[in-house]
């Protein structure tokens, strides 16, 4: 099974459902619908989850909205503009990748 990293501090989000899609640059873009991923933390690779991808969106970063953010549980746009911009400081090709845990 393919493999897919989020930051430790977003399991609880992910494995309660809050969190349901991520936001990755080109390089995490070769996912597609269906496809069956073991969820683990970035920090140490332990499994969180196995998930299931939903759906793989291009999305320029200007265009990001209230659905993403809220999709990524977070309250605000800027909140994740933020946190985006310290990930990938200059990328404003990104994927929206939603996402269901699969128990």
């Amino acid at each position: 099974m393919d493999k897919i990293t989020f930051f430790e501090r977003m399991e609880r989000q992910i494995t309660s459902g809050k969190k349901v899609a991520t936001i990755r640059d080109k390089t995490e873009s070769h996912y597609y619908v269906g496809q069956l991923l073991e969820a683990s933390t970035h920090e140490e690779g332990r499994k969180i989850c196995d998930i299931e991808i939903l759906g793989v969106e291009p999305v320029k970063f200007a265009e990001l909205n209230r659905e993403h953010a809220k999709a990524e549980n977070l309250p605000f746009v800027f909140m994740l503009k933020w946190i985006l911009r310290k990930i990938y400081p200059t990328e404003n090709s990104l994927y929206f990748i939603r996402f269901k845990v699969i128990r």
